[in-house]
Formats: C-alpha cells, sequence, structure tokens
C-alpha cells in the first residue's frame, strides 16, 4: 500500500510540474475529443474515450481511463485503471477556466492542451505518460 502511495504522489508531482508547461498551449490549436485522444495514443497513451456526460456548461464532456501500464510487484487482482473526464471547449478561455478551478483541488490531477482540459481521479506511471504527452502536443 505505500509503493501505492508514494507512485501516487511521485506523479501528482510530475503532473503539477507539466501544469505550468502546458498552460503556454498555442491558442491557435482546437482539439475535437476524437482527434485529441488519437493525439495523445500516438504518443503512446492508452487513453479510452468513454461515454458523453451530461453538462449543464458550454462545453462537450467525456468519461476517460487511462489503461494500467504496468503493476507494481505485489500488486494483485484486476488491473487498476486512472479514470477521469475530458472537457472540449470551443476555445482555450474556457479551457483556461476549467484549468484554474481544478488546481485548486488537492485530490485531482489536471493537464490543458489548446481547448481541451483532462482531469483525473488517480495517478501512476500512465498519467505521466499523459502529462509526456500533452506537454508534446502543446509544443507542437
Amino acid at each position: 500500500m505505500r509503493a501505492r502511495a508514494r507512485r501516487h504522489g511521485v506523479a501528482a508531482l510530475a503532473l503539477a510540474l507539466t501544469l505550468f508547461t502546458l498552460a503556454g498551449c498555442s491558442e491557435d490549436r482546437k482539439f475535437s475529443a476524437e482527434e485529441f485522444v488519437a493525439e495523445v495514443k500516438a504518443e503512446g497513451v492508452e487513453l479510452e474515450l468513454g461515454d458523453e456526460l451530461v453538462t449543464t456548461e458550454d462545453k462537450e464532456l467525456y468519461a476517460v481511463e487511462l489503461e494500467q501500464v504496468a503493476r507494481l510487484p505485489g500488486e494483485e487482482g484486476e488491473h487498476e485503471h486512472t479514470g477521469g473526464s475530458l472537457s472540449v471547449y470551443e476555445n482555450t478561455a474556457g479551457a483556461d477556466g476549467e484549468i484554474d478551478s481544478c488546481r485548486m483541488s488537492a485530490d485531482l490531477l489536471c493537464y490543458q492542451a489548446a481547448n481541451v482540459v483532462i482531469v483525473l481521479e488517480g495517478g501512476g506511471i500512465e498519467a505521466q505518460q499523459l502529462g509526456v504527452a500533452m506537454q508534446r502536443l502543446s509544443e507542437e
């Protein structure tokens, strides 16, 4: 259990550092949910786009899951998945607002690339890979 907490702590730190880099993502770039997932998968991250979720906000909202990359020694049972949501805004201003709100939460991991924001409820190696992929997308 201690190894899992340490793994999540390391992932959270890596993700927090990545947030500062991703904040400068180009405003010219705009993704649909499907385009974003395809780009992230091309970077080697197994991100699965789930069902569209109901929202009262001016955005598209989807469930997402990151496939577990590997198990730590001693982990048993089914593979764990890191879940969360993917928001697609019409422009980066809406995404900027969500990322600012998400950063105030101590237990969520948040990423932004252009008009897309991903909020995860867990971390691990998978979340670190997603952070690297999003950083690469923001540099294109």
